[in-house]
């Protein structure tokens, strides 16, 4: 299964770059669901936030999308990657050698010294061994106040209702078309009153229009 998965997902990178990364290293996520359908109204769900956050990772720090596929089905986790290429951004240092230290060290904490370039906040978090998901997190915050306009009230608010990296994304770009707050939008899908893919059809977009939303936001 793990290795026909692998094959599904080199297949689709080759024929188009835009394939969503994979929400977790250690699972195997082909994304037949790409589209709404009514029927089934979550079932696309899983491919439209992890498309959102690979969409937001490249527009912000410049990897391709199909480069980034490639470093998750290879084992990188998606959380390194947001650091990684974030502190790259910082640092001057580029992102695979952090990745490269990262592996060898074992940790963030040991593979960046802190020494002022990421910020008090998080070197502090980092030194004190935050976990790596609690690092991404503050990195994709970071990038939706710093080139979407999100603020970080607004964030807490999403933190606080339980959204994910993804979902937090996705609440922020939608929320600029739904022309309502992110908590709004994420309180829709929460409450079980729609799915991130009927927000979608009711804007009349689909997941592959997202990429082009999200970088115009992150150009602004």
């Amino acid at each position: 299964m793990r290795a026909s998965c692998f094959l599904l997902v080199a297949a689709l990178v080759a024929a188009a770059p835009s394939a969503a990364v994979a929400e977790s290293a250690s699972a195997c996520h082909c994304y037949r669901d790409r589209s709404f359908d009514p029927e089934r109204p979550s079932a696309a769900d899983p491919y439209i936030l992890s498309s959102s956050r690979s969409s937001l990772l490249s527009a912000a720090f410049g990897p391709s999308k199909r480069e980034l596929v490639q470093a998750v089905m290879t084992g990188t986790s998606p959380d390194d990657l947001w650091v990684a290429h974030w502190a790259a951004a910082k640092t001057g240092v580029e992102a695979s050698a952090l990745l490269e230290a990262k592996g060898a060290k074992g940790s963030w904490k040991a593979a960046l010294a802190p020494g002022g370039q990421l910020g008090k906040a998080f070197e502090a978090a980092m030194t004190h061994g935050a976990s790596d998901a609690d690092l991404a997190a503050f990195v994709v915050d970071d990038v939706l106040t710093s080139r979407i306009g999100a603020e970080r009230p607004t964030l807490a608010k999403l933190h606080e209702a339980g959204a994910t990296t993804n979902e937090e994304i996705l609440a922020v770009v939608l929320a600029t078309r739904l022309k309502t707050s992110p908590p709004a939008v994420l309180a829709s899908v929460k409450d079980g009153g729609a799915t991130w893919g009927m927000l979608l059809q009711r804007l009349d977009l689909t997941a592959k229009d997202l990429e082009g939303i999200i970088r115009q936001l992150a150009s602004r």
